[in-house]
């Protein structure tokens, strides 16, 4: 027999063996492993993507509040320069140059910075007829459900002695100021705010998860317009315009949606000032009722023409967890601020 016997550790720690002699028993130390380079690049990758989720959540924050402050800068100087009545022609034409200038600066800027190219911040991938058409009555009913919560919150709101007023809009009689006002109010804010939010900010933010990207671009749309009630309404439409978007691949299906959706409100406004109030209650008795069918049917198209495919997401493709990346959408300057805006506006909107 071999006269030096080798036998297992019997002390139980890990990674060392005892040599049996005829000199006593030696204990060996274990071989050192050697150092996993993939462990330290994956952690320095994954440290490089929380970097640049902040700074892009920072950058979507300062573009959302640089548009409302550069808004009401634009209609400052308009009004200063040709003063116009509050509802009329010119009071319109000045929003619209306000809204439209307000906007697309900004997120002209943040795509620019962000180094994205046009055809990427304005999708236009073809869609066919039947599901584009589908896509935007299913939107358009959807976004007349999403006042049904926003009224409660006011009613709620006025009950316990506070402001569940949203800004509102008149319009006089005149051809010209119909117009401009559906311009205004219609056409302008479904394109410069489909182009910044649905656009430029969710395009940014998508390798990072396509829910993150829908629910963060959602957010921001709805946090932008200031008071409680709105920002009820809002956020659900902006998930529903953001995942159409994902879906879809088409810009223009959203600004349709987004359209219809402030064209309905605008229809009462402009029956009542040219035909009387009952001509717009009967209006409003029977338009949503033909929406939700239309949105009905929509729906089921959807969901039996694509077999359900059109409803769902792909899994994110990122190293961050979801708490990584709450932690990067509102720590950062950008938004940190956009926010203390929004509380400061909520509360004025409240307590008026």
């Amino acid at each position: 027999m071999y006269p030096y016997s080798t036998q297992p550790n019997q002390t139980g720690a890990p990674g060392f063996s005892e040599v049996q002699s005829i000199f006593g028993t030696a204990v060996i130390p274990p071989r050192p492993l050697p150092p996993n380079p993939y462990l330290n690049e994956l952690r320095e990758t994954r440290e490089r993507e929380k970097k640049l989720l902040r700074r892009r959540c920072s950058w979507a924050g300062w573009a959302t509040l640089a548009a409302l402050v550069l808004m009401q800068i634009f209609y400052t100087m308009c009004y200063l320069i040709l003063p116009a009545a509050d509802n009329s022609a010119g009071y319109y034409f000045e929003v619209t140059f306000a809204y439209t200038a307000g906007f697309a600066l900004p997120a002209l800027l943040l795509s620019r910075a962000l180094r994205m190219p046009l055809n990427a911040a304005l999708p236009m991938q073809k869609t066919g007829v039947l599901t584009a058409v589908a896509a935007v009555f299913f939107g358009a009913a959807a976004c007349n459900l999403a006042n049904y919560p926003a009224n409660i919150v006011a009613v709620l709101l006025e009950s316990i002695g506070l402001s569940g007023t949203t800004p509102g809009y008149a319009v006089d009689a005149s051809p010209l100021a119909g117009t401009l006002f559906v311009v205004a109010v219609c056409v302008v804010p479904a394109l410069v705010e489909e182009f910044l939010f649905r656009g430029v900010i969710l395009r940014a933010l998508m390798r990072f998860g396509t829910g993150f990207a829908i629910v963060t671009s959602a957010l921001l749309f709805a946090l932008m317009h200031g008071n409680v009630s709105q920002i009820i309404f809002a956020f659900p439409l902006g998930l529903l315009f953001a995942y159409l978007i994902v879906r879809t691949g088409n810009l223009w299906i959203t600004v349709a949606i987004h359209f219809i959706n402030n064209l309905l409100s605008c229809v009462y406004l402009l029956l009542e000032a040219s035909f009387g109030a009952q001509a717009a209650e009967s209006y409003a008795a029977v338009f949503p009722f033909v929406l939700w069918a239309l949105g009905g049917l929509s729906f089921v198209y959807l969901l039996a023409g694509t077999r359900g495919a059109f409803f769902r997401l792909s899994p994110p493709r990122t190293l961050l967890d979801g708490s990584e990346k709450v932690q990067a959408l509102f720590l950062n300057p950008g938004v940190l601020v956009f926010l203390a805006y929004t509380v400061f506006s909520c509360v004025l909107f409240l307590v008026q």
